[in-house]
């Protein structure tokens, strides 16, 4: 078995259509929120947090991009800042922006059931 660095496993993970809901690392990712890596205290201040902040972007922006890079840098044995380093050196600015609002759509699927019947 060969040993990768954290870049190439970042970058690695990083290919094919990353806009596309259902690539590997977006449906590991929706784990990530969901509890499945970090455990029901995790899913749960994920949850919490969304249902507290889902109306505000920029808040909502900034998270998305926190966990993403936490979740990124727990897969890839490294520090979430060199895994930020790593994902926006390896996708182009706009790609970048358009898969920031699908990661927020995802993190926000988490809790659709909830806003649904807080709106009933």
């Amino acid at each position: 078995m060969t040993d990768t660095t954290a870049k190439t496993r970042i970058i690695r993970d990083l290919e094919g259509d990353l806009l596309d809901s259902n690539h590997v690392t977006r449906r590991f990712f929706r784990g990530w929120l969901d509890g499945s890596y970090l455990g029901e205290e995790h899913y749960r201040a994920n949850k919490e947090f969304l249902l507290a902040h889902h109306d505000k972007p920029k808040k909502l922006r900034s998270w998305v991009i926190a966990q993403f890079c936490n979740y990124t840098a727990c897969d890839a044995d490294c520090c979430p800042s060199y895994a930020q380093k790593v994902i926006v050196g390896a996708i182009d600015r706009d790609t970048l922006e358009k898969l920031n609002a699908a990661l927020i759509e995802d993190a926000l699927d988490l809790i659709e059931y909830d806003l649904k019947e807080s709106a009933a």
